[in-house]
């Protein structure tokens, strides 16, 4: 999942960037809390634990709005993100 992260955001991510806390809203759908640390670790290079809180900000007290949310998912998905269950 990292290398098709890299591929949709190929300059990186960091956690100041306006995508960041959808990117995690988005990820928490897909992974356990700690495998998005690990994940996003792997692909950016951000620190796993920091990761983590700010998921859990994204989530409650900083949450992005749905549309923002909407609107990545979308952009990842012309970049060719795919959102389905490797496991189906």
């Amino acid at each position: 999942m990292a290398d098709r992260l890299q591929l949709v955001f190929p300059v990186g991510v960091r956690d100041n960037d306006a995508h960041y806390g959808p990117l995690l809203v988005i990820l928490s759908d897909l992974l356990s809390e700690r495998n998005l640390g690990v994940v996003v670790e792997a692909a950016f290079g951000l620190d796993r634990h920091v990761v983590r809180n700010r998921a859990a900000a994204a989530l409650s007290i900083r949450k992005p709005s749905a549309q923002q949310v909407e609107q990545l998912k979308q952009r990842m998905i012309e970049r060719g993100w795919y959102l389905e269950d490797d496991e189906s």
